[in-house]
């Protein structure tokens, strides 16, 4: 679902003010699947070092969840408190006030815990992908609950 909605079920008391699916093989399938295809290439390379078959399991999942930001779909909420992602694992959420900078990405945004760039910027701070379609009205969303939260403090 790819949709700017109001949302009164929420995972919290909190109204959801917006909320998206970025979906890496609608959006990106090339690179999707040379991910994919990466992430077999080095699974055949590890059974073909012959290791003992829990090792070469645990080393070719590593191998998958590596490339999992570029094949797993990946699900967003935003409310005035802050912002959730649900990916393979669960979900995540991160309060606004956390939130030190905003930087546009090419495919969306980063929100980072930094008020200036910082080498672990890529670690600790989000990546929020957003579907083509309705990344311009997504990214000004973004902004004006972080700018709220902001004007609060």
């Amino acid at each position: 679902m790819t949709a700017i909605t109001s949302d009164t079920t929420s995972h919290s008391a909190e109204a959801t003010l917006a909320q998206w699916t970025y979906d890496p093989w609608r959006e990106r399938p090339r690179v999707a699947w040379v991910a994919a295809s990466s992430a077999l290439a080095l699974c055949l390379l590890v059974l073909a070092a012959h290791e003992p078959f829990l090792i070469a399991l645990s080393l070719c999942l590593f191998c998958v969840g590596s490339f999992a930001p570029a094949l797993a779909a990946v699900q967003f909420r935003l409310d005035a408190q802050g912002i959730a992602r649900r990916g393979l694992f669960g979900w995540e959420r991160r309060a606004w006030h956390d939130v030190r900078r905003i930087d546009e990405l090419p495919a969306g945004l980063l929100l980072s815990p930094y008020a200036r760039r910082h080498v672990l910027d890529a670690a600790r701070g989000w990546s929020l992908p957003m579907p083509v379609a309705q990344r311009l009205a997504l990214r000004a969303v973004v902004r004006r609950l972080w700018e709220a939260t902001l004007e609060r403090a």
